[in-house]
């Protein structure tokens, strides 16, 4: 059961955090996993300057609670339904004329060609279909979305793939101008 940290453990690491460990594939290093190194993988996720500032703002505090996950490990979660809200909202800027829920909205999203697979640095897009994995994503996102929005008891570190998964989303809604 999640319970208050009393103030004296307030900025200490959650215990769980001694379950992971970093390994540095170049020298074969096994380290803990550090506050720094948890604060240089969030930060490293960014929206494009071209993302409208209300949904830059709205990310940032999805970021900063995947930072401080590393204090309360259950922000995880609340980092990753941050930043799912984050993406709807993007898309209701980028699709002002469009009604629907978050799985509608994504599904426009791919439909129009503003979504697709080569626009995700974790996977390898396909020439021949270059929308097999995004087609995937409006039932995917809704759905851990709605798990995490509706209640539940999902508790796991993966909000650093979330946030920058939802992050690639936005990026491409809103593309750097070149």
């Amino acid at each position: 059961m999640e319970e208050l940290k009393s103030l004296s453990t307030l900025l200490e690491p959650d215990e769980r955090w001694a379950n992971f460990v970093l390994h540095k594939v170049s020298t074969n290093e096994i380290s803990p996993i550090t506050l720094n190194d948890r604060y240089q993988s969030v930060s490293a996720i960014a929206l494009s300057t071209a993302a409208p500032e209300d949904v830059r703002s709205q990310f940032n505090i999805a970021l900063m609670l995947g930072v401080y996950a590393w204090l309360y490990y259950p922000f995880h979660q609340v980092a990753e339904l941050k930043a799912f809200s984050t993406v709807e909202m993007a898309l209701r800027q980028r699709f002002p004329e469009a009604k629907g829920a978050l799985n509608k909205l994504l599904a426009l999203a791919v439909e129009a060609g503003a979504i697709v697979d080569k626009g995700f640095s974790h996977i390898e897009a396909c020439d021949e279909d270059p929308k097999q994995y995004s087609r995937k994503l409006p039932n995917i996102v809704s759905s851990l979305r709605n798990e995490l929005a509706h209640g539940s008891f999902m508790l796991h570190p993966g909000s650093l793939f979330t946030l920058r998964n939802c992050a690639e989303i936005i990026n491409q809604l809103f593309p750097e101008v070149k």
